[in-house]
C-alpha cells in the first residue's frame, strides 16, 4: 500500500472510525495489533488495544496530525504489518 493510498483511506474514513493493521505477517512485530482512530480531518489517536482508547486517560501529546499519522502507519506497513480493515467500533460513548 503506497503512501498516497493511506493518505486517501485516512481522509476518507469517517470520524469516530478505526484504521486497524496487523503484524501478523510482519518480520518484526512490535505490536500484534494497531487501531488509529480519526477524531476529525487532522486529528488521530494510535492504540494496541481497541478498548483503550475509552478506558485509557487520553493526553494532549498522545494526539496526531494527518502527516503525523500517516508516517506511523507508513512506518508499520513497511516493516510488513497488513491493513486489516476501517470499521466502525461503535464505542459507548464519543472519544474527544
Amino acid at each position: 500500500m503506497t503512501k498516497e493510498e493511506v493518505r486517501e483511506k485516512l481522509l476518507e474514513m469517517k470520524e469516530q472510525y478505526i484504521f486497524e493493521i496487523t503484524g501478523e505477517k510482519a518480520k518484526k512485530k512490535t505490536y500484534s495489533k494497531l487501531y488509529f482512530l480519526k477524531l476529525n480531518d487532522n486529528r488521530y489517536l494510535a492504540c494496541d488495544i481497541l478498548a483503550g482508547f475509552i478506558i485509557g486517560t487520553i493526553i494532549e501529546e498522545n494526539y496526531m496530525n494527518l502527516e503525523k499519522t500517516l508516517e506511523m502507519v507508513q512506518g508499520y506497513l513497511d516493516e510488513g504489518y497488513t491493513l486489516v480493515g476501517i470499521s466502525d467500533p461503535k464505542f459507548s460513548k464519543i472519544v474527544e
